[in-house]
């Protein structure tokens, strides 16, 4: 990634203030309908603006452009592929490309081993699909191996293990996607037996024994390959890219030395075409949108050919979205990754797998339909395991605890990530959320995710440092982790993440919100819409255009099969317009507005579409207030 890229990123962002200066006399909070969020608001540069209009920009998208990413605001909006990172600053990847080349041409049988998320899920459908398609193997000569979430864990666990050195034939090599890097045991294990192991990931590293017999962080020893942006000695710059993407990289490497061998032609078809399965792994992973030009232009591109709906995939997948046109980051992220999660946190996940790789639209739609079950099944358990655990926090935060360590007895290991991602929003505080292993009694699992600022996987690393008999087995990256521990020590575990959670400051935890400024009601139409759209993708690190406009409620109407969102009615004096607040009338004293009231509303306009009609919509997020409580 640039340098100046990443400099431009940081001074764009909202400038960190105490918690005093946040919360001090008359300062803005957004008021969701459940919780307050300290808002943030970005600063114009108005010569960048220039020049962004000068070039074709429509006047609020090159504001919006101008205000997040400064000077490089022209080069982040549209980054091409010819601007990606040449791969070959990877660590081993041209070790990984040459044994994967000799297995390809010498016949042999090659293991697939991916984790169960949509990232792995993504890697796993690369993999099939370029061995298979792009390099001439056969189906009969690769393995699968997806552990299940339930009953497996993680990543290359020892039930995978079992499963491939069970496996008639055994494969000759093995390539894992998404997990690995923290793997040593079980890939000495296979190592011994005489498979070579290439790792392909972008997480943390394990802990091995050196020369001089210390605990360490390196690459696993045992394997053949261990490719990973994440390593020290990782030459490729970007740490920020997802499994699939590390994958894909490999994957283009090995073409490149088949196609040197004479064992393809020369002619092959780059692999561009798979960049809507790496787009859908890079947004579900949530990793970042807005400091990593190497996920800009891979979504960019990915959702071109989305667009496109060449795959049976996409087509069905448009049921889960209601659009007909213009599938979006945000459509990935919580349209399509759910069901695909969903399928692999409650069950096996190739049914994902074969969703992607459908090659009838009859197919891809039966499997839709049984993504879609298991989807409504895991929001069912997700919405009772979020009640308990924002109980849970709520005490936590009373008793001043700065980290949040819950226990969910009767969790569901399959949604309890999803969980401490609603906490964490809430909170703004980083979270484990813990339950009892779907199999094993002797065992609890857990999931941590974490604000800005808060690296959990390297917190789980300092507390295994101090108590090295506590952790199973742990591993993730800066934003989200997973672990293992003995039931028996949960609440010594609970006592250590609070520990070391204590001396973090806390005026830098809490949710915060940032808006794009204020928006004259009269501007916000299509072309507005269309030209904030050019600006995808949205997510992590470079979200959605939100808005502020003072407006008036002439209606508010409870929609939903509970329900709990408010359809409203509004206006600023001159035109009306229809607004939709999700969730708004879940809390006990019901909707946030009601009709008359005139508020400060926090919004991103956009197009909705219903019966084959587009029309202006505004998303509500919530009302500006001061700390008074009075609308700002």
């Amino acid at each position: 990634m640039r340098g100046s890229m990443r400099t431009a990123l940081v001074r764009a962002m909202p400038h960190q203030r105490s918690a005093a200066e946040d919360w001090g006399i008359n300062m803005p909070y957004l008021d969701t309908g459940h919780h307050r969020a300290r808002l943030q608001r970005c600063q114009v540069d108005r010569g960048v603006t220039g020049a962004l209009i000068g070039n074709g920009y429509h006047l609020i998208a090159a504001r919006v452009l101008a205000a997040r990413c400064g000077a490089e605001a022209a080069d982040l909006a549209a980054p091409a592929l010819a601007s990606l990172t040449p791969p070959d600053g990877l660590p081993d990847i041209n070790a990984a490309a040459g044994r994967l080349a000799r297995a390809i041409a010498e016949g042999e049988t090659v293991g697939l081993v991916t984790d169960h998320d949509v990232d792995g899920v993504t890697s796993h459908a690369v993999l099939i699909a370029t061995f298979n398609r792009w390099f001439g193997v056969p189906h009969a000569r690769l393995r699968s191996y997806i552990g299940h979430r339930l009953h497996d864990g993680y990543g290359l666990s020892e039930p995978v293990v079992d499963r491939i050195l069970a496996d008639t034939p055994a494969p000759n090599v093995v390539i894992t996607a998404d997990c690995g890097s923290s793997d040593e045991p079980r890939i000495a294990r296979l190592a011994a037996a005489g498979v070579d192991v290439i790792v392909t990931d972008h997480h943390e590293l394990g802990f091995s024994e050196n020369a001089a017999g210390e605990l360490v962080e390196m690459p696993p020893p045992s394997a053949l390959a261990v490719v990973n942006p994440a390593r020290l000695d990782s030459g490729y710059g970007d740490r920020l890219i997802c499994g699939a993407m590390v994958t894909w990289l490999t994957l283009c490497a090995t073409r490149a030395r088949l196609i040197e061998a004479g064992a393809i032609p020369a002619a092959t078809p780059s692999l561009a075409g798979l960049l809507d399965f790496v787009a859908l792994g890079t947004v579900a992973d949530c990793v970042s949108l807005g400091a990593s030009i190497n996920n800009r232009a891979v979504v960019r591109r990915g959702l071109a050919l989305i667009e496109r709906t060449q795959r049976p995939c996409w087509r069905a997948a448009r049921v889960f979205t209601g659009k007909e046109r213009r599938l979006g980051a945000h459509d990935l992220a919580f349209g399509i990754g759910p069901r695909i999660n969903a399928r692999g946190r409650l069950s096996e996940a190739m049914a994902g797998v074969r969703f992607l790789l459908a090659e009838s639209d009859v197919e891809a739609a039966r499997l839709a339909r049984e993504l879609e079950v298991e989807n409504r099944e895991r929001k069912v358990i997700e919405r009772g395991l979020t009640e308990v655990a924002m109980l849970e926090a709520e005490m936590a935060r009373e008793r001043g605890e700065q980290g949040l360590a819950i226990w969910l007895a009767g969790g569901h290991p399959g949604v309890h990530g999803i969980v401490a991602s609603r906490v964490l929003e809430r909170f703004g505080c980083p979270v484990v959320c813990l339950s009892p292993h779907a199999s094993d009694p002797e065992l609890i699992t857990g999931s941590a995710r974490s604000p800005a600022g808060v690296h959990i996987r390297d917190a789980m690393e300092r507390i295994h440092r101090r108590h090295p008999s506590l952790l199973a087995k742990f591993g993730g990256h800066a934003a989200a982790g997973g672990l293992s521990i003995a039931a028996c020590d949960l609440e010594r575990f609970q006592a250590a993440f609070v520990a070391e959670t204590a001396a973090l400051d806390g005026s830098a935890l809490g949710p915060v919100i940032s808006t794009d400024g204020e928006i004259d009601a009269a501007r916000i139409d299509h072309e507005l819409i269309e030209a904030l759209a050019d600006l995808e993708p949205y997510g992590q690190g470079f979200a959605a255009p939100l808005f502020e406009a003072d407006l008036r409620v002439t209606k508010v109407r409870l929609v939903g099969a509970n329900k709990s969102h408010a359809q409203l009615m509004l206006t600023d004096g001159r035109r009306g317009l229809k607004g939709i607040w999700f969730f708004a009338a879940e809390s006990e004293s019901g909707p946030p507005l009601r009709a008359g009231d005139t508020a400060r509303l926090a919004f991103t306009p956009q197009l909705n579409e219903w019966n084959g009609k587009l029309e202006v919509q505004l998303l509500v997020r919530g009302v500006v207030r001061d700390d008074s409580g009075s609308v700002r």
